[in-house]
């Protein structure tokens, strides 16, 4: 199994705000809470954020808006 290599996205001031996988076409950005929640409302089984988050991110499948993470606390 070869490993996947990930490249750093950096913002204008030099910041890392995302990785990007360019083999396999896949970005992980960070994002608002709002625009999460917005696709976890949408799509997710129980169409229902959590209130308990601190970071989202998109994920870009192919330069498209493929999925949404939130990490939080444990209830």
């Amino acid at each position: 199994m070869s490993k996947l290599k990930k490249n750093p996205i950096l913002n204008d001031n030099g910041d890392i705000i995302g990785y990007e996988a360019p083999q396999k076409e896949i970005k992980i950005l960070v994002c608002t809470k709002k625009e999460a929640d917005e696709i976890i409302t949408a799509y997710h089984y129980s169409h229902k954020p959590t209130k308990n988050s601190f970071l989202s991110f998109l994920v870009y499948y192919k330069g498209e808006v493929n999925g949404a993470l939130q990490i939080g606390y444990g209830i």
